[in-house]
């Protein structure tokens, strides 16, 4: 089951914590949304980037990557519930 969260740093993991990028004003200040399937992490995107790399070709580029990624799990989800393999 896809669940899509707004997290502050403080809700991720210590693990997840670590690995988070440190631009903008800090990763200890950044907003996460944090994307799971079932209990899996499948990507956490943060807004911990310089503003001037805030686009769509740079740091924004991995907003399409959630988005093809969720449609993906929906669609095997749709599947289940429709009892499709």
């Amino acid at each position: 089951m896809l669940k899509v969260n707004l997290l502050s740093f403080e809700d991720l993991t210590e693990e997840e914590k670590e690995i988070q990028p440190n631009n903008g004003w800090g990763k200890e200040y950044a907003n996460y949304i944090k994307i799971t399937d079932s209990e899996n992490t499948v990507m956490i995107l943060s807004d911990a980037f310089e503003p001037e790399d805030g686009t769509f070709t740079r740091d924004l580029c991995y907003v399409v990557d959630a988005i093809k990624e969720a449609y993906k799990i929906g669609l095997r989800d749709g599947m289940k519930l429709k009892g499709v393999n």
